[in-house]
């Protein structure tokens, strides 16, 4: 008998009648003698429909009232799913996060999970029944009602397998696994089979949009076998683990365009400024994807939605706000980003990726190499069309030469 906690995702459970499918394979798990929790999101575009109708009675919603509407969505899916699973003839039973005990910090809308006190879920299962959890909510150290943010649902699911020490965790998705390319841009693309939680965290931080960052960085922590497949044929494409399938290859070439690049100068010496803009940029969870030094300035790069928040962090050190610092924007720039493992400077797999560089049809700029990504940065004009051609020249012709 193994514990397992699954999640499914809100296209899944768009409609009554893909309720009572996922009801059924749920059930089907639970009397082959399994245990099972399972994590569900809002129906369909609950969320998204929530989230317009709060803009339309206000300009500028409070982030506390934001998670007291947003968390309804789960809390239907949640009850109608256990009411679903009641008429197969099988217990089961709904809770939300709060709950379940999911305790959070306090950040609205934004929130991190500090601590999960899964007593019910173990006392509910003991008693033969299936458990049913509202996704990416929780209760914070204030006991306020509090989101996870866009994939939050993923990180519940990870956070409780880790807490209840489940044999695996399932991410059902409307996906068949984690592809090295979006879909949409390569057809016939190739499917991962595993990945390691460092391949999955930097796609995942990059711009693949499958799993949220936080829930594969729970996974690496608690070392939770992670599943990731597709909700509608129950088919299971990747497996996600603290090791990769080989020591050498392309995972993933994924991109993104709504990004903010900033050029910052800074007076001598540039650490001490460095670690006062740090300090500020992680009190307010600016999400960093590029940040490097280079004569006498820093680059950062982030998602536009920062944008606010970094000007902020600014004026929030008294240091840096004294200096009265005048930083670039670009917003036409987006970035792409090579991820697997031994992509070093000096390894084969990273000359394949220069050469091919070296053949694109427009430039690049802010190139950074690492053991597991190169990236750099490009107009946002160009991203996709840059993903297909450099998938085409690293693994469709890999694949012809073998």
């Amino acid at each position: 008998m193994a514990l397992i906690v699954q999640k499914y995702g809100g296209t899944s459970l768009a409609d009554p009648e893909r309720i009572k499918a996922i009801a059924r394979r749920v059930v089907e798990e639970h009397r082959k003698g399994h245990q099972l929790v399972v994590v569900v999101s809002a129906m369909g575009d609950t969320t998204d429909r929530l989230v317009e109708l709060a803009h339309q009675v206000s300009k500028n919603p409070p982030r506390r009232e934001m998670d007291m509407l947003l968390s309804v969505g789960e809390r239907i899916s949640i009850a109608l799913l256990a009411m679903a699973i009641s008429d197969l003839g099988v217990q089961a039973i709904s809770f939300t996060g709060s709950q379940v005990g999911i305790i959070t910090d306090t950040r609205h809308t934004e929130a991190r999970i500090l601590e999960v006190r899964a007593h019910r879920i173990r006392e509910e299962l003991d008693r033969g029944k299936i458990v049913i959890v509202a996704g990416f909510q929780g209760v914070s150290i204030n006991k306020e009602i509090t989101t996870l943010g866009r994939g939050g649902s993923d990180t519940t699911a990870v956070a409780l397998a880790a807490a209840l020490q489940a044999d695996r965790c399932e991410l059902m998705k409307d996906v068949d696994g984690i592809f090295v390319a979006e879909p949409r841009l390569v057809p016939n693309v190739q499917l991962n089979p595993r990945l390691s939680y460092d391949e999955m965290i930097e796609m995942a931080n990059l711009g693949a949009g499958v799993l949220k960052t936080e829930s594969v960085e729970v996974a690496k922590h608690y070392r939770v076998k992670v599943a990731v497949g597709n909700s509608f044929t129950g088919r299971i494409g990747t497996i996600i683990t603290d090791k990769s399938l080989d020591s050498s290859a392309v995972r993933g070439i994924v991109g993104q365009k709504e990004l903010a690049w900033i050029r910052l100068p800074l007076p001598e010496p540039p650490a001490a400024h460095l670690h006062q803009l740090n300090q500020q940029l992680v009190e307010a969870r600016v999400k960093m994807q590029h940040f490097s030094l280079t004569d006498g300035a820093v680059w950062l790069a982030f998602h536009r939605r920062f944008l606010p928040d970094f000007n902020r962090c600014l004026q929030a050190s008294p240091l840096l706000s004294r200096l009265n610092l005048k930083p670039q924007v670009d917003e036409t720039s987006g970035m792409v980003a090579i991820i697997g493992t031994g992509l070093n400077f000096n390894s084969e797999t990273a000359g394949r990726v220069f050469q091919a560089l070296e053949n694109l049809s427009c430039p690049t700029e802010n190139l950074q190499v690492s053991e597991l990504k190169i990236t750099f940065r490009l107009p946002a004009s160009r991203v996709d069309p840059t993903i297909q051609f450099l998938y085409q020249q690293l693994l469709e012709r890999t694949s012809c030469e073998d």
